[in-house]
Protein backbone atom coordinates (compact mmCIF):
# COMPACT_ATOMS: atom_id res chain seq x y z
CA UNK A 1 0.00 0.00 0.00
CA UNK A 2 2.53 2.63 1.11
CA UNK A 3 5.21 2.41 -1.54
CA UNK A 4 6.71 4.35 -4.40
CA UNK A 5 4.25 2.97 -6.97
CA UNK A 6 1.12 4.34 -5.34
CA UNK A 7 0.73 7.18 -7.81
CA UNK A 8 0.60 7.47 -11.57
CA UNK A 9 3.94 8.19 -13.35
CA UNK A 10 2.90 11.81 -13.84
CA UNK A 11 2.50 12.23 -10.09
CA UNK A 12 -1.28 12.54 -10.40
CA UNK A 13 -3.35 10.73 -7.77
CA UNK A 14 -4.76 7.35 -8.72
CA UNK A 15 -8.35 6.27 -8.27
CA UNK A 16 -7.20 4.20 -5.29
CA UNK A 17 -5.66 7.27 -3.68
CA UNK A 18 -8.85 9.27 -4.09
CA UNK A 19 -10.87 6.40 -2.62
CA UNK A 20 -8.52 6.24 0.39
CA UNK A 21 -8.71 10.00 0.88
CA UNK A 22 -12.52 9.95 0.71
CA UNK A 23 -12.69 7.06 3.18
CA UNK A 24 -10.38 8.92 5.56
CA UNK A 25 -12.56 12.02 5.35
CA UNK A 26 -15.71 10.04 6.17
CA UNK A 27 -14.11 8.26 9.12
CA UNK A 28 -12.66 11.44 10.63
CA UNK A 29 -15.87 13.43 10.27
CA UNK A 30 -18.23 10.72 11.52
CA UNK A 31 -17.95 11.76 15.22
CA UNK A 32 -19.23 15.25 14.35
CA UNK A 33 -22.61 13.72 13.47
CA UNK A 34 -23.12 12.34 16.98
CA UNK A 35 -23.45 15.61 18.92
CA UNK A 36 -24.03 19.32 18.36
CA UNK A 37 -21.46 20.58 20.91
CA UNK A 38 -18.41 18.27 20.94
CA UNK A 39 -16.58 18.02 24.31
CA UNK A 40 -13.51 19.99 23.20
CA UNK A 41 -12.15 22.29 25.90
CA UNK A 42 -11.95 25.77 24.33
CA UNK A 43 -14.45 25.12 21.54
CA UNK A 44 -17.65 26.40 23.27
CA UNK A 45 -15.83 29.55 24.35
CA UNK A 46 -14.51 30.21 20.85
CA UNK A 47 -17.93 29.45 19.39
CA UNK A 48 -19.58 31.96 21.72
CA UNK A 49 -17.16 34.64 20.55
CA UNK A 50 -17.77 33.81 16.86
CA UNK A 51 -21.49 34.00 17.59
CA UNK A 52 -21.20 37.47 19.14
CA UNK A 53 -18.95 38.69 16.30
CA UNK A 54 -21.40 37.35 13.73
CA UNK A 55 -24.30 39.19 15.41
CA UNK A 56 -22.84 42.52 16.57
CA UNK A 57 -26.29 44.11 16.66
CA UNK A 58 -27.90 41.52 18.91
CA UNK A 59 -30.14 43.61 21.22
CA UNK A 60 -28.87 41.86 24.35
CA UNK A 61 -25.28 40.83 23.68
CA UNK A 62 -24.37 44.13 22.00
CA UNK A 63 -24.75 45.79 25.39
CA UNK A 64 -22.13 43.51 26.91
CA UNK A 65 -19.57 42.99 24.10
CA UNK A 66 -18.13 45.03 21.26
CA UNK A 67 -16.06 43.86 18.25
CA UNK A 68 -12.48 45.12 18.45
CA UNK A 69 -10.70 44.14 15.24
CA UNK A 70 -6.99 44.89 15.25
CA UNK A 71 -3.68 43.27 14.30
CA UNK A 72 -3.63 40.01 16.27
CA UNK A 73 -2.11 36.57 15.57
CA UNK A 74 -5.32 34.70 16.43
CA UNK A 75 -7.81 36.06 13.93
CA UNK A 76 -8.08 33.22 11.41
CA UNK A 77 -10.98 31.32 12.91
CA UNK A 78 -12.64 34.52 14.13
CA UNK A 79 -12.83 35.88 10.59
CA UNK A 80 -14.16 32.57 9.26
CA UNK A 81 -16.54 32.15 12.18
CA UNK A 82 -17.95 35.68 12.02
CA UNK A 83 -18.72 35.14 8.32
CA UNK A 84 -19.97 31.56 8.51
CA UNK A 85 -22.32 32.03 11.46
CA UNK A 86 -24.15 34.76 9.57
CA UNK A 87 -25.42 32.14 7.11
CA UNK A 88 -25.58 28.94 9.18
CA UNK A 89 -27.01 27.96 12.53
CA UNK A 90 -24.50 28.34 15.34
CA UNK A 91 -23.95 24.64 16.04
CA UNK A 92 -23.75 23.60 12.38
CA UNK A 93 -21.31 26.39 11.55
CA UNK A 94 -19.34 25.71 14.70
CA UNK A 95 -18.86 22.05 13.85
CA UNK A 96 -17.76 22.98 10.33
CA UNK A 97 -15.05 25.20 11.81
CA UNK A 98 -14.01 22.58 14.34
CA UNK A 99 -13.85 19.94 11.61
CA UNK A 100 -11.72 22.31 9.52
CA UNK A 101 -9.24 22.62 12.38
CA UNK A 102 -9.13 18.81 12.62
CA UNK A 103 -8.45 18.36 8.89
CA UNK A 104 -6.01 21.21 8.22
CA UNK A 105 -2.85 19.45 9.50
CA UNK A 106 -3.71 16.40 7.35
CA UNK A 107 -4.34 18.60 4.30
CA UNK A 108 -1.05 20.38 4.95
CA UNK A 109 0.82 17.09 5.28
CA UNK A 110 -0.60 15.79 1.99
CA UNK A 111 0.25 19.04 0.15
CA UNK A 112 3.79 19.27 1.52
CA UNK A 113 4.47 15.60 0.77
CA UNK A 114 3.16 15.92 -2.80
CA UNK A 115 5.46 18.86 -3.59
CA UNK A 116 8.57 17.48 -1.91
CA UNK A 117 8.36 13.96 -3.37
CA UNK A 118 6.47 14.72 -6.58
CA UNK A 119 3.72 12.15 -6.03
CA UNK A 120 0.50 11.55 -4.15
CA UNK A 121 1.57 8.86 -1.70
CA UNK A 122 -0.73 7.06 0.69
CA UNK A 123 1.69 7.77 3.52
CA UNK A 124 0.60 11.36 4.39
CA UNK A 125 -3.01 10.14 4.58
CA UNK A 126 -1.83 8.16 7.60
CA UNK A 127 -1.65 11.52 9.39
CA UNK A 128 -5.33 10.86 10.02
CA UNK A 129 -4.15 8.58 12.83
CA UNK A 130 -3.09 11.67 14.80
CA UNK A 131 -5.91 14.02 13.75
CA UNK A 132 -7.65 13.53 17.11
CA UNK A 133 -4.77 14.67 19.32
CA UNK A 134 -4.27 16.56 22.57
CA UNK A 135 -4.13 19.93 20.84
CA UNK A 136 -7.44 19.25 19.09
CA UNK A 137 -9.17 18.12 22.30
CA UNK A 138 -7.92 21.26 24.04
CA UNK A 139 -9.63 23.27 21.31
CA UNK A 140 -6.63 25.16 19.90
CA UNK A 141 -8.39 25.73 16.59
CA UNK A 142 -6.27 28.62 15.32
CA UNK A 143 -3.09 26.69 16.06
CA UNK A 144 -4.24 23.71 14.00
CA UNK A 145 -5.34 26.00 11.18
CA UNK A 146 -1.89 27.64 11.19
CA UNK A 147 -0.16 24.26 11.18
CA UNK A 148 -1.88 23.26 7.94
CA UNK A 149 -1.31 26.69 6.35
CA UNK A 150 2.39 26.63 7.30
CA UNK A 151 2.86 23.28 5.55
CA UNK A 152 1.01 24.49 2.45
CA UNK A 153 3.05 27.71 2.39
CA UNK A 154 6.31 25.79 2.78
CA UNK A 155 5.27 23.50 -0.08
CA UNK A 156 4.65 26.53 -2.30
CA UNK A 157 8.07 27.94 -1.37
CA UNK A 158 9.81 24.66 -2.22
CA UNK A 159 8.02 24.31 -5.56
CA UNK A 160 9.00 27.82 -6.66
CA UNK A 161 12.59 27.65 -5.43
CA UNK A 162 13.15 24.37 -7.26
CA UNK A 163 12.19 26.19 -10.46
CA UNK A 164 14.47 29.12 -9.56
CA UNK A 165 11.49 31.44 -9.51
CA UNK A 166 12.94 33.45 -6.66
CA UNK A 167 10.80 36.56 -7.03
CA UNK A 168 7.63 34.48 -7.05
CA UNK A 169 8.92 32.55 -4.03
CA UNK A 170 9.37 35.80 -2.10
CA UNK A 171 5.93 37.12 -3.03
CA UNK A 172 4.15 33.86 -2.23
CA UNK A 173 6.26 33.32 0.88
CA UNK A 174 5.48 36.82 2.18
CA UNK A 175 1.77 36.29 1.52
CA UNK A 176 1.78 33.01 3.44
CA UNK A 177 3.85 34.51 6.26
CA UNK A 178 1.18 37.19 6.73
CA UNK A 179 -1.70 34.72 6.34
CA UNK A 180 -0.21 32.25 8.81
CA UNK A 181 0.48 35.06 11.28
CA UNK A 182 -3.21 35.89 11.40
CA UNK A 183 -3.93 32.25 12.22
CA UNK A 184 -1.34 31.68 14.96
CA UNK A 185 2.18 32.79 15.82
CA UNK A 186 3.31 29.16 16.21
CA UNK A 187 2.42 28.59 12.57
CA UNK A 188 4.76 31.41 11.57
CA UNK A 189 7.53 29.76 13.57
CA UNK A 190 6.91 26.43 11.80
CA UNK A 191 6.75 28.11 8.38
CA UNK A 192 10.03 29.92 9.04
CA UNK A 193 11.63 26.72 10.31
CA UNK A 194 10.53 24.71 7.27
CA UNK A 195 11.66 27.16 4.62
CA UNK A 196 14.82 27.98 6.59
CA UNK A 197 15.67 24.28 6.84
CA UNK A 198 14.96 23.90 3.11
CA UNK A 199 17.40 26.71 2.35
CA UNK A 200 20.00 25.18 4.65
CA UNK A 201 19.65 21.88 2.81
CA UNK A 202 20.14 23.72 -0.50
CA UNK A 203 23.30 25.37 0.82
CA UNK A 204 24.74 22.02 1.99
CA UNK A 205 23.91 20.46 -1.38
CA UNK A 206 25.47 23.38 -3.26
CA UNK A 207 28.66 23.04 -1.24
CA UNK A 208 28.89 19.35 -2.10
CA UNK A 209 28.44 20.18 -5.77
CA UNK A 210 31.18 22.82 -5.66
CA UNK A 211 28.95 25.87 -6.12
CA UNK A 212 29.77 29.23 -4.56
CA UNK A 213 28.92 28.93 -0.87
CA UNK A 214 28.96 32.71 -0.32
CA UNK A 215 26.51 33.27 -3.16
CA UNK A 216 24.11 30.59 -1.93
CA UNK A 217 24.23 31.94 1.61
CA UNK A 218 23.56 35.49 0.45
CA UNK A 219 20.67 34.53 -1.84
CA UNK A 220 19.01 32.33 0.79
CA UNK A 221 19.41 34.92 3.53
CA UNK A 222 17.96 37.68 1.34
CA UNK A 223 15.00 35.61 0.17
CA UNK A 224 14.18 34.43 3.69
CA UNK A 225 14.42 37.95 5.11
CA UNK A 226 12.07 39.33 2.45
CA UNK A 227 9.58 36.48 2.79
CA UNK A 228 9.39 36.66 6.58
CA UNK A 229 9.44 40.45 6.84
CA UNK A 230 5.63 40.85 6.80
CA UNK A 231 5.23 38.44 9.72
CA UNK A 232 7.90 40.29 11.70
CA UNK A 233 6.25 43.64 10.98
CA UNK A 234 2.83 42.32 11.97
CA UNK A 235 4.22 40.89 15.19
CA UNK A 236 5.82 44.23 16.13
CA UNK A 237 2.52 45.99 15.42
CA UNK A 238 0.50 43.56 17.54
CA UNK A 239 -0.08 43.62 21.30
CA UNK A 240 1.83 40.34 21.56
CA UNK A 241 5.17 42.12 21.14
CA UNK A 242 4.47 44.16 24.28
CA UNK A 243 2.83 41.37 26.25
CA UNK A 244 4.15 40.44 29.65
CA UNK A 245 6.66 37.63 29.15
CA UNK A 246 5.10 35.55 31.91
CA UNK A 247 6.76 32.14 31.97
CA UNK A 248 5.24 28.95 33.29
CA UNK A 249 6.98 26.04 34.93
CA UNK A 250 9.35 23.67 33.15
CA UNK A 251 7.65 20.28 33.29
CA UNK A 252 10.80 18.13 33.44
CA UNK A 253 10.14 14.39 33.21
CA UNK A 254 6.42 15.06 32.79
CA UNK A 255 7.35 15.87 29.20
CA UNK A 256 7.68 12.14 28.59
CA UNK A 257 3.88 11.89 28.77
CA UNK A 258 3.67 14.95 26.52
CA UNK A 259 5.38 12.92 23.80
CA UNK A 260 2.08 11.06 23.48
CA UNK A 261 0.23 14.30 22.73
CA UNK A 262 -0.21 13.36 19.04
CA UNK A 263 -2.37 10.38 20.08
CA UNK A 264 -3.69 11.58 23.45
CA UNK A 265 -7.39 11.02 24.16
CA UNK A 266 -9.57 10.82 27.26
CA UNK A 267 -8.36 7.25 27.84
CA UNK A 268 -4.92 6.19 29.09
CA UNK A 269 -5.35 2.81 27.42
CA UNK A 270 -6.38 4.19 24.01
CA UNK A 271 -3.54 6.72 24.18
CA UNK A 272 -0.94 4.08 25.01
CA UNK A 273 -2.22 1.58 22.43
CA UNK A 274 -2.29 4.24 19.73
CA UNK A 275 1.23 5.36 20.58
CA UNK A 276 2.51 1.78 20.54
CA UNK A 277 0.84 1.00 17.21
CA UNK A 278 2.22 4.10 15.52
CA UNK A 279 5.69 3.40 16.90
CA UNK A 280 5.55 -0.02 15.23
CA UNK A 281 4.38 1.64 12.01
CA UNK A 282 7.35 4.01 12.06
CA UNK A 283 9.78 1.15 12.74
CA UNK A 284 8.36 -0.84 9.81
CA UNK A 285 8.53 2.21 7.57
CA UNK A 286 12.08 3.21 8.56
CA UNK A 287 13.93 0.80 6.25
CA UNK A 288 14.83 2.58 3.04
CA UNK A 289 12.76 5.64 3.88
CA UNK A 290 13.36 8.84 1.91
CA UNK A 291 13.41 12.11 3.88
CA UNK A 292 12.38 15.57 2.82
CA UNK A 293 15.53 17.75 2.73
CA UNK A 294 14.20 20.05 5.45
CA UNK A 295 13.00 17.29 7.78
CA UNK A 296 16.19 16.44 9.76
CA UNK A 297 16.95 20.08 10.57
CA UNK A 298 13.34 20.87 11.42
CA UNK A 299 12.90 17.88 13.72
CA UNK A 300 16.22 18.58 15.44
CA UNK A 301 15.17 22.15 16.27
CA UNK A 302 11.73 21.04 17.44
CA UNK A 303 13.30 18.39 19.69
CA UNK A 304 15.63 20.89 21.36
CA UNK A 305 12.86 23.44 21.86
CA UNK A 306 10.48 20.75 23.15
CA UNK A 307 12.94 19.82 25.90
CA UNK A 308 13.74 23.41 26.85
CA UNK A 309 10.39 25.18 26.56
CA UNK A 310 8.27 25.90 29.66
CA UNK A 311 4.60 25.04 29.79
CA UNK A 312 3.56 28.66 29.16
CA UNK A 313 5.04 31.84 27.71
CA UNK A 314 3.46 35.24 26.87
CA UNK A 315 -0.06 33.96 27.40
CA UNK A 316 0.50 30.86 25.26
CA UNK A 317 -0.14 27.63 27.14
CA UNK A 318 0.64 23.92 26.66
CA UNK A 319 3.63 24.84 24.50
CA UNK A 320 5.38 21.49 24.73
CA UNK A 321 2.43 19.42 23.52
CA UNK A 322 1.99 21.76 20.56
CA UNK A 323 5.59 21.03 19.55
CA UNK A 324 5.03 17.29 19.91
CA UNK A 325 2.02 17.45 17.57
CA UNK A 326 3.99 19.57 15.09
CA UNK A 327 6.78 16.99 14.97
CA UNK A 328 4.35 14.10 14.55
CA UNK A 329 2.60 15.76 11.60
CA UNK A 330 6.00 16.33 9.97
CA UNK A 331 6.76 12.61 10.15
CA UNK A 332 3.82 12.02 7.82
CA UNK A 333 4.51 15.07 5.66
CA UNK A 334 8.25 14.60 5.23
CA UNK A 335 8.79 10.83 4.94
CA UNK A 336 8.38 8.60 1.88
CA UNK A 337 8.56 4.94 2.95
CA UNK A 338 9.58 2.36 0.36
CA UNK A 339 8.03 -0.87 1.55
CA UNK A 340 7.94 -4.41 0.34
CA UNK A 341 4.43 -5.74 -0.35
CA UNK A 342 4.43 -7.65 2.94
CA UNK A 343 5.51 -4.64 4.99
CA UNK A 344 3.08 -2.40 3.13
CA UNK A 345 0.18 -4.68 4.06
CA UNK A 346 1.25 -4.71 7.72
CA UNK A 347 1.67 -0.94 7.84
CA UNK A 348 -1.64 -0.33 6.06
CA UNK A 349 -3.50 -2.68 8.38
CA UNK A 350 -2.09 -1.01 11.50
CA UNK A 351 -2.75 2.52 10.25
CA UNK A 352 -6.32 1.70 9.22
CA UNK A 353 -6.98 0.01 12.56
CA UNK A 354 -5.65 3.04 14.47
CA UNK A 355 -7.62 5.59 12.43
CA UNK A 356 -10.91 3.65 12.53
CA UNK A 357 -10.50 2.60 16.16
CA UNK A 358 -9.68 6.08 17.39
CA UNK A 359 -12.50 7.68 15.44
CA UNK A 360 -14.95 5.11 16.81
CA UNK A 361 -13.70 5.76 20.34
CA UNK A 362 -14.18 9.51 19.90
CA UNK A 363 -17.64 9.05 18.39
CA UNK A 364 -18.70 6.84 21.31
CA UNK A 365 -17.41 9.35 23.87
CA UNK A 366 -19.09 12.25 22.13
CA UNK A 367 -22.38 10.38 21.92
CA UNK A 368 -22.24 9.71 25.67
CA UNK A 369 -21.49 13.39 26.28
CA UNK A 370 -25.05 14.18 25.13
CA UNK A 371 -26.23 13.27 28.64
CA UNK A 372 -24.01 15.96 30.17
CA UNK A 373 -25.21 18.46 27.58
CA UNK A 374 -28.86 17.65 28.25
CA UNK A 375 -28.35 18.22 31.97
CA UNK A 376 -26.46 21.46 31.34
CA UNK A 377 -29.22 22.74 29.07
CA UNK A 378 -31.86 21.83 31.64
CA UNK A 379 -29.96 23.91 34.18
CA UNK A 380 -29.40 26.98 32.02
CA UNK A 381 -33.03 26.92 30.89
CA UNK A 382 -33.66 28.59 34.26
CA UNK A 383 -31.51 31.59 33.22
CA UNK A 384 -33.13 34.70 31.75
CA UNK A 385 -31.49 36.73 28.95
CA UNK A 386 -29.17 39.37 30.33
CA UNK A 387 -28.56 37.70 33.70
CA UNK A 388 -25.05 37.41 35.07
CA UNK A 389 -24.03 33.82 35.82
CA UNK A 390 -20.87 32.84 37.67
CA UNK A 391 -19.11 29.62 36.61
CA UNK A 392 -17.87 27.29 39.36
CA UNK A 393 -16.87 23.72 40.07
CA UNK A 394 -18.11 21.92 43.15
CA UNK A 395 -14.96 19.98 43.96
CA UNK A 396 -11.28 19.66 43.12
CA UNK A 397 -10.57 18.09 39.75
CA UNK A 398 -9.92 14.35 39.82
CA UNK A 399 -8.28 13.96 36.41
CA UNK A 400 -8.42 10.16 36.48
CA UNK A 401 -12.13 10.04 37.30
CA UNK A 402 -12.89 12.86 34.88
CA UNK A 403 -10.99 11.12 32.10
CA UNK A 404 -12.90 7.90 32.73
CA UNK A 405 -16.12 9.90 32.35
CA UNK A 406 -14.82 11.41 29.10
CA UNK A 407 -14.49 14.85 30.68
CA UNK A 408 -10.71 15.18 30.81
CA UNK A 409 -7.66 14.62 28.65
CA UNK A 410 -5.91 11.55 30.06
CA UNK A 411 -3.38 12.56 32.69
CA UNK A 412 -3.62 16.17 31.67
CA UNK A 413 -6.54 18.61 31.89
CA UNK A 414 -10.36 18.79 32.20
CA UNK A 415 -12.25 19.34 28.96
CA UNK A 416 -15.49 20.82 30.34
CA UNK A 417 -14.28 24.10 31.84
CA UNK A 418 -15.87 26.24 29.13
CA UNK A 419 -19.29 24.65 28.75
CA UNK A 420 -20.72 27.75 30.42
CA UNK A 421 -20.28 29.51 27.09
CA UNK A 422 -23.65 28.03 26.13
CA UNK A 423 -25.12 30.66 28.46
CA UNK A 424 -24.10 33.27 25.90
CA UNK A 425 -25.04 31.26 22.81
CA UNK A 426 -28.35 29.79 23.92
CA UNK A 427 -29.58 32.11 26.70
CA UNK A 428 -28.05 35.51 25.77
CA UNK A 429 -26.70 35.70 29.32
CA UNK A 430 -23.42 37.05 30.65
CA UNK A 431 -20.78 34.70 32.01
CA UNK A 432 -17.38 35.99 33.12
CA UNK A 433 -15.03 33.54 31.36
CA UNK A 434 -15.65 34.51 27.72
CA UNK A 435 -12.44 34.75 25.68
CA UNK A 436 -12.65 38.51 25.17
CA UNK A 437 -9.16 39.73 26.04
CA UNK A 438 -8.10 42.69 23.90
CA UNK A 439 -4.53 41.40 23.64
CA UNK A 440 -5.64 38.06 22.18
CA UNK A 441 -9.15 38.29 20.71
CA UNK A 442 -11.08 40.77 18.51
CA UNK A 443 -13.80 41.16 21.13
CA UNK A 444 -13.91 43.32 24.26
CA UNK A 445 -16.28 43.81 27.14
CA UNK A 446 -18.03 47.12 27.45
CA UNK A 447 -16.94 49.19 30.49
CA UNK A 448 -19.98 48.34 32.61
CA UNK A 449 -19.14 44.63 32.48
CA UNK A 450 -15.33 44.59 32.34
CA UNK A 451 -14.99 44.41 36.17
CA UNK A 452 -17.21 41.32 36.19
CA UNK A 453 -15.04 39.27 33.84
CA UNK A 454 -11.99 37.03 33.94
CA UNK A 455 -11.45 36.28 30.23
CA UNK A 456 -8.46 33.95 30.71
CA UNK A 457 -9.61 32.27 33.94
CA UNK A 458 -11.05 28.87 34.87
CA UNK A 459 -14.15 27.98 36.94
CA UNK A 460 -13.71 28.65 40.65
CA UNK A 461 -14.28 26.35 43.61
CA UNK A 462 -16.55 26.95 46.64
CA UNK A 463 -13.65 27.71 48.97
CA UNK A 464 -12.68 30.72 46.90
CA UNK A 465 -16.31 31.80 46.55
CA UNK A 466 -16.59 31.76 50.34
CA UNK A 467 -13.47 33.88 50.66
CA UNK A 468 -14.61 36.34 47.99
CA UNK A 469 -18.17 36.72 49.23
CA UNK A 470 -17.20 39.87 51.11
CA UNK A 471 -16.06 43.19 49.67
CA UNK A 472 -13.21 43.02 52.21
CA UNK A 473 -11.79 39.74 50.88
CA UNK A 474 -8.25 41.06 50.72
CA UNK A 475 -5.62 40.51 48.06
CA UNK A 476 -6.40 37.88 45.43
CA UNK A 477 -4.67 36.69 42.26
CA UNK A 478 -5.22 39.00 39.28
CA UNK A 479 -7.28 36.38 37.48
CA UNK A 480 -9.73 36.15 40.39
CA UNK A 481 -10.34 39.86 40.95
CA UNK A 482 -13.68 39.70 39.14
CA UNK A 483 -14.99 37.55 42.02
CA UNK A 484 -14.75 40.35 44.57
CA UNK A 485 -18.09 40.69 46.39
CA UNK A 486 -19.69 38.29 43.91
CA UNK A 487 -23.05 37.99 45.75
CA UNK A 488 -23.70 41.62 44.80
CA UNK A 489 -22.45 41.13 41.24
CA UNK A 490 -24.01 37.91 39.95
CA UNK A 491 -27.55 36.61 39.67
CA UNK A 492 -26.77 32.90 39.63
CA UNK A 493 -23.98 30.31 39.86
CA UNK A 494 -23.64 27.45 37.38
CA UNK A 495 -21.69 24.66 39.07
CA UNK A 496 -20.15 21.55 37.52
CA UNK A 497 -19.87 18.43 39.68
CA UNK A 498 -21.93 20.00 42.47
CA UNK A 499 -22.22 18.67 46.01
CA UNK A 500 -25.52 17.18 47.16
CA UNK A 501 -26.46 20.35 49.03
CA UNK A 502 -25.68 24.02 48.31
CA UNK A 503 -22.05 24.64 49.35
CA UNK A 504 -22.64 28.23 50.51
CA UNK A 505 -25.51 30.01 52.32
CA UNK A 506 -25.71 32.61 49.54
CA UNK A 507 -26.81 29.92 47.04
CA UNK A 508 -30.40 28.72 46.65
CA UNK A 509 -30.99 25.67 44.37
CA UNK A 510 -32.79 26.37 41.09
CA UNK A 511 -31.74 23.12 39.37
CA UNK A 512 -29.89 20.16 40.91
CA UNK A 513 -28.43 17.42 38.74
CA UNK A 514 -25.71 14.83 39.13
CA UNK A 515 -23.33 16.72 36.86
CA UNK A 516 -24.65 20.31 36.85
CA UNK A 517 -26.46 22.53 39.33
CA UNK A 518 -27.77 26.05 39.00
CA UNK A 519 -28.06 28.16 42.13
CA UNK A 520 -29.76 31.49 42.53
CA UNK A 521 -27.74 34.00 44.50
CA UNK A 522 -29.68 34.96 47.61
CA UNK A 523 -30.37 38.66 47.00
CA UNK A 524 -28.18 40.75 49.32
CA UNK A 525 -28.41 44.49 49.65
CA UNK A 526 -27.08 46.09 46.45
CA UNK A 527 -23.49 47.20 46.57
CA UNK A 528 -22.80 50.77 45.44
CA UNK A 529 -21.75 50.97 41.81
CA UNK A 530 -22.90 47.50 40.73
CA UNK A 531 -23.78 47.28 37.04
CA UNK A 532 -27.19 45.63 37.33
CA UNK A 533 -28.78 43.34 34.77
CA UNK A 534 -29.19 43.82 31.08
CA UNK A 535 -32.86 44.14 30.14
CA UNK A 536 -34.20 44.35 26.59
CA UNK A 537 -31.49 46.56 25.19
CA UNK A 538 -30.55 48.71 28.15
CA UNK A 539 -28.27 48.47 31.15
CA UNK A 540 -30.06 49.19 34.39
CA UNK A 541 -28.56 49.71 37.80
CA UNK A 542 -30.06 48.78 41.17
CA UNK A 543 -29.29 52.34 42.26
CA UNK A 544 -31.68 53.77 39.64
Amino acid sequence: MIKAADAAPSGAPTLGWWAAAAALLIVLLAPFLTIDVPPVLDYPNHLARYFVLAHPDDPMLSQIYAPHWRILPNLGMDVLGAALLKVTSVHVGGRILLALSLLMPVIGAVTYHRVVFGRFSYWPLAAGAIAFNAVFFLGFMNFLLSLGLALIGAAAWIALRRRDRNLAAVVVGAAFAALVFFAHIFGVALFALLIGSEELARIVRARREGASLIRELAVSALLLALALAPAVALYLASPLSDANAETGIWRGFAKLWDLLAPVMTTSDAVTALSGGALFVVLVLAARGVQLAPALPWTLAVLAVVFVAVPAMYKGGSFLDIRLAVMAAVLLFAGLLPRLSPRRAIAVAALVIAVIVGRSAFVAHGWYDHRRDLAELRAAIAQVEPGERVLMARGRNIDIVASAQAGRALAGYFPLDNHLGALLTIERRAFWPLMFADASQQPLVLKPAFAPYAGPLCEPVEPALLLRMASAQAGAVPRCKSYLADWPHRFDAVLMLEPPATPPLPELAPAYQGDYVALYRVVPPKPAPGSAGRVHAGEVTSPAQ
